[in-house]
């Protein structure tokens, strides 16, 4: 007997996970649940990636407004999966759907719960300068994120990686984990685990205005915050009124007597500025409406004046 499994996933993060459980031979998608389509380029309405997948692979899709409604459970109640299988869906599963399918509904989740609930768990692990991270699966129950654990998978963190490595990493270690869990579910289901209420932390969404640099802060804040904030929504500075996006940076710690904020320093290798505890070395950036430019290539026709505040 397969094992018959809605899934319900809308960005990329959760078309791996749908790929590696459709192509276990154990199981059967009886159906896709993504988020509905949104304007994008040009106001042309898109698909989600998970949709998309759903869709080359043949699968059953539904876009609903809201999965809570009486014909979405209507339809999960005919269906009557062994599973429902929900990543980075992007709505909460209420009551009367937890009910129907209780101990049945899994969540793949990007951290090691319970650190990070909620909506950045990718983005904190490394804004926080963690030094390890991992994903979860859980039972989805009443609460965020907040059900059972059923299985852990960790993985070290050095001060290198960025988000858009991380998120790929965890995706994939989402997928094998998810699949593991649900071929052997009886045994991680008798030794689940409670999540720790005191260890818990929530994180909300990350917004355009966190990738603001403050140089009152401390340089390996602000090297963690462009690590975990890049490439959305980028690190950012204000010059003439004009918001400089930073593509890449360096930071130097020593001490200096000089302002936070500070441009002490222009050259081909970067701007220098001065922070807390040293300086931060920008070397790439992006003018409003311009393509990224080394510094190095910005110089060629631009000046960029030392001493200034930024």
């Amino acid at each position: 007997m397969k094992n018959k499994i809605v899934f319900a996933g809308s960005p990329d993060f959760a078309v791996e996970s749908l790929q590696k459980l459709y192509d276990n031979p154990y199981n059967e998608i009886q159906l896709v649940i993504s988020q509905q389509d949104k304007k994008r380029n040009r106001n042309k309405f898109s698909p989600t990636a998970v949709k998309k997948r759903a869709m080359d692979l043949g699968i059953e899709v539904i876009t609903p407004k809201n999965i809570n409604d009486d014909e979405v459970f209507d339809m999960l109640d005919k269906l009557n999966p062994d599973f429902i299988v929900v990543v980075a869906y992007g709505q909460l599963i209420k009551k009367r759907i937890l009910d129907r399918f209780k101990n049945r509904i899994l969540n793949v989740h990007a951290s090691i719960l319970p650190k990070y609930r909620g909506a950045a768990p990718i983005n904190y692990s490394l804004i926080n300068g963690d030094k390890e991270s991992g994903v979860s699966i859980m039972l989805v129950e009443e609460g965020l994120d907040a059900g059972d654990i059923l299985a852990i998978d960790k993985i070290d963190l050095d001060d290198k990686i960025m988000l858009e490595e991380l998120h790929d990493k965890l995706m994939i270690m989402g997928a094998g984990l998810i699949n593991k869990v649900i071929d052997d579910y009886h045994n991680y289901f008798d030794s689940r685990i409670k999540q720790n209420e005191e260890e818990a932390s929530t994180v909300g969404k990350i917004n355009k205005s966190m990738g603001e640099i403050d140089f009152n802060e401390k340089s390996d804040v602000i090297y963690n915050k462009f690590r975990g904030l890049t490439p959305w929504p980028g690190l950012f500075f204000t010059l003439n009124e004009q918001k400089v996006k930073v593509h890449n940076i360096n930071i130097i710690k020593q001490y200096n007597d000089k302002k936070n904020g500070e441009v002490v320093k222009v050259d081909k290798n970067g701007i220098k500025v001065s922070c807390e505890d040293g300086f931060i070395v920008i070397t790439r950036l992006q003018l409003p409406n311009k393509k990224p430019l080394n510094v190095s290539e910005y110089l060629n026709g631009n000046s960029f004046e030392e001493g200034i505040i930024l």
